[in-house]
């Protein structure tokens, strides 16, 4: 969690219904075109030993492509039917010794030209990943976007004071315990193989660092008071963090060494939860300089300090749009805190949903379409997945204070023909 919760800074939301003419303009500034409708052919197995194999592959890549939000499925095996598809995926999948080989092919549909045919080779525990990666690679031939198929997600989840990290796959699946026994705080990743946390497993609110591919675990920020990262820009190796050694909730800029690289922060007010703009050239942050928790921007250099959030008393846990154009925070109202997005001059502002739940901890995905978000429903905490667009929502998994991974590097595949 990244709010003013207890020790360090609660952080919240919910969600409401949007101003109908606000609420226009951001989703037609974001929506674009409609959805691309793809047929989704069973995939065929070329003995009976890879029909599972197969049906799985066909069910995976059906729901990454319904889960995009850009493209609509046709399960169609007959040609159409009277609806017009702007592209047929098919693919065959079969046994080379102790692996799989899945050709896919995706097909233009009026003409039948190849807008790509690829071929993998994977072991049955990488079937899903295989299915992930097909499915990304449909996306950005149709859509010009990168799929988020790929993508993993931290979380913490625990009970009686203790909370573990964990990390899951973007649709539910593969989920793995990274710690055992501890009170974790604040997860974040800064690619895809490192993440970090913070946890008092020594009487103190340290940082570490954990490398999933290596299996290790580095101690990086140890000053006395709570060590929290916020927020990660990768191109500069910088991490923007809330550090307490002096008294004071401040903000920080480290590397992921824990160097200290400088000070953004020097106020008698509480300063916590930075979010890095997508270039790097601004943080949002929460402040209650101004007598209650508000959002604010400030330069790389904590210079040019600007309240963003008018409305509401409460204000907490900016979560800055990977394309730059929105800015996503939690508004406390009555009993609950609704999610609230907004763009970053402040001129245009809506509120997701209006129900009885609140919304915490929103992170977006690397599409800039979707966040995900700690749900209290029923005494219950869930990890959802909100559409923005659609304002479709599902359930991903119990557990709270999400972060989304960034998007993995290109995968390499063996190119038959495009």
């Amino acid at each position: 969690m990244r709010g003013f919760i207890g020790i360090a800074i609660a952080v919240c939301c919910a969600a409401g219904a949007a101003r109908a003419q606000t609420d226009v303009y951001l989703r037609s500034e974001r929506a674009g075109r409609g959805k691309v409708p793809v047929i989704v052919r069973e995939i065929e197995a070329a003995s009976d030993r890879d029909r599972d194999g197969a049906s799985l592959l066909t069910s995976v890549i059906r729901t990454d492509l319904d889960y995009s939000g850009l493209i609509e499925v046709l399960r169609l095996d007959g040609g159409g039917e009277g609806k017009v598809a702007g592209a047929v995926f098919e693919g065959s999948l079969s046994t080379e010794g102790g692996s799989f080989a899945l050709e896919a092919r995706l097909l233009d549909f009026m003409s039948r030209e190849v807008i790509f045919s690829k071929r993998y080779r994977f072991g049955a525990d990488a079937r899903r990943h295989v299915a992930h990666t097909v499915s990304d690679e449909i996306v950005y031939f149709l859509v010009g976007e990168r799929g988020i198929a790929t993508t993993r997600l931290l979380f913490r989840r625990g009970g009686e004071g203790k909370k573990d990290l964990y990390v899951i796959d973007y649709d539910g699946f593969g989920e793995r315990r990274l710690t055992t026994g501890e009170l974790v705080h604040s997860p974040l990743w800064l690619d895809g193989s490192r993440v970090c946390y913070s946890s008092d497993r020594r009487s103190n609110w340290d940082c570490y660092l954990v490398d999933l591919r290596e299996g290790s675990k580095y101690l990086i920020t140890q000053w006395r008071g709570i060590n929290f990262a916020g927020s990660y820009f990768a191109p500069r190796d910088e991490i923007a963090m809330t550090l307490s050694v002096d008294g004071n909730h401040e903000i920080y800029v480290l590397d992921s060494t824990g160097k200290v690289l400088r000070r953004l922060t020097r106020n008698r007010a509480i300063d916590i939860s930075p979010s890095w703009s997508p270039n790097g050239a601004e943080i949002a942050f929460v402040s209650d300089r101004g007598g209650t928790p508000q959002i604010y921007i400030m330069d790389s250099y904590g210079a040019n300090v600007r309240r963003l959030s008018r409305t509401g008393n409460y204000n907490q846990s900016p979560a800055w749009s990977p394309r730059g154009d929105i800015i996503a925070y939690c508004s406390r109202e009555g009993g609950v805190y609704r999610l609230r997005l907004i763009s970053p001059d402040g001129l245009v502002e809506e509120t997701i949903f209006e129900d009885y739940t609140s919304y915490e901890d929103p992170v977006w995905a690397p599409d800039g379409r979707h966040i995900a978000a700690t749900a209290r429903e029923g005494g219950r905490t869930w990890i959802v997945v909100i559409d923005i667009d659609t304002r479709e929502k599902r359930r991903l998994v119990q557990g709270e204070s999400p972060d989304w991974s960034p998007l993995p590097p290109e995968p390499r595949t063996e190119l038959l023909g495009r």
